[in-house]
């Protein structure tokens, strides 16, 4: 990347992905992240993008009285997740991040389809 070139969400973008269905058990989504060593799942129902889990969310939920075996990813996901395209600004990506109040943004190809994750803990300089 050239000095002054206007950066992109894809050039700062994780690829390493998981994705779980929203009927997945919360076991099992803290089983995979635990395996895969990430803080966050994209959820997917079918072709569409449903909702996103992270370690926070699963840490918060841990005074639910819903056994997690029993509970389900849908139970505890934030089902409002805001997302940006690989191809947007990332001055605008940082933008409604902070706007929507999230550490963790899914990033979609123009098609709709998941091409990786933005954090506020990766480096955009």
């Amino acid at each position: 990347m050239l000095p002054g070139e206007v950066r992109k969400v894809k050039h700062v973008m994780s690829s390493a992905l998981t994705v779980v269905s929203p009927d997945t058990s919360l076991d099992e989504a803290v089983s995979l992240m635990t395996a895969m060593n990430v803080p966050v799942v994209v959820v997917y129902e079918g072709t569409r993008l449903v909702g996103m889990l992270t370690d926070r969310d699963i840490a918060l939920s841990r005074g639910s009285r819903k056994p997690s075996a029993i509970t389900t990813v849908r139970d505890r996901m934030r089902d409002e997740v805001p997302y940006c395209h690989e191809d947007d600004l990332l001055t605008d990506a940082q933008a409604l991040m902070r706007v929507s109040e999230v550490d963790w943004m899914p990033v979609l190809d123009r098609r709709g389809r998941l091409a990786g994750v933005l954090s506020i803990y990766m480096p955009f300089a």
